[in-house]
């Protein structure tokens, strides 16, 4: 199982110090566990009301200097929690390089679109500018919003085990038992999970079928991340056969 650290609680000190974002301790914590080799990618949660309400994270100046700073170091993920992902996606675009977006994640969420059909042409646009594409479904929406034709043309599921919105939540059944599911009757299709993950969670996560954790606040919030980090990827080496 690959681990994805999510950087939401890094956001407030990291756009403190856009300016010069080598200052920063968020910056340097990040980069002492990419150094690790542990995390494989990093998240990076947009966020914008009303879909969450009163919150607005990761402005495209601050999303712009982390990609500059980051992306000969580790893969990125940008998850977009927005009604209207088009504009953030256009942003994105002039910025990454076309060459450089196969192995760049965008997820959008399932919430934002009415219908299958524009669900399917959000991520068709996604794939015409040669993004990863990845489709999100909300801890309240019934797994059925993700269709066959949404999942196909989907390069990744992200299933939150969360409310979507905020870091420090618990773990919640619902979302395993929807990954489980998504497991099952897509076993070709890679699924993370995100949300609540730490050295508990991350192994029932597993054996829902997930192939990649997307793990924040276990690790940015510990007296020592490094330490953590290294408690995730032992229990997982054990866990396996």
């Amino acid at each position: 199982m690959l681990i994805s650290l999510s950087i939401l609680d890094y956001e407030n000190d990291l756009a403190a110090h856009i300016s010069n974002i080598s200052e920063s301790d968020s910056m340097t914590s990040i980069s002492n566990l990419i150094k690790t080799g542990i995390i494989k990618r990093v998240h990076i949660d947009i966020m914008r009301p009303p879909m969450i309400p009163k919150k607005t994270t990761f402005p495209t100046d601050l999303l712009r200097v982390m990609y500059e700073n980051l992306k000969d170091k580790i893969p990125l993920a940008i998850h977009l929690m927005v009604d209207n992902p088009y504009p953030f996606i256009n942003e994105i675009c002039s910025f990454v390089p076309r060459e450089e977006r196969s192995d760049f994640i965008v997820f959008i969420q399932r919430e934002s679109f009415s219908s299958e059909v524009e669900t399917v042409a959000a991520l068709k646009f996604l794939k015409e500018r040669e993004f990863s594409s990845g489709i999100c479904l909300n801890l309240p929406t019934p797994v059925d919003f993700l269709t066959k034709n949404i999942i196909e043309i989907s390069d990744m599921i992200l299933i939150m085990t969360v409310m979507m919105g905020a870091g420090g939540q618990k773990c919640n059944k619902k979302g395993l038992r929807k990954t489980a599911f998504l497991s099952k009757m897509f076993p070709n299709k890679k699924i993370a999970v995100d949300g609540g993950i730490n050295s508990k969670t991350i192994i029932k996560a597993k054996k829902a079928g997930a192939e990649m954790a997307i793990v924040g606040s276990f690790i940015t919030r510990n007296e020592d991340p490094i330490k953590a980090i290294f408690e995730l990827e032992q229990i997982l080496l054990c866990a396996d056969p």
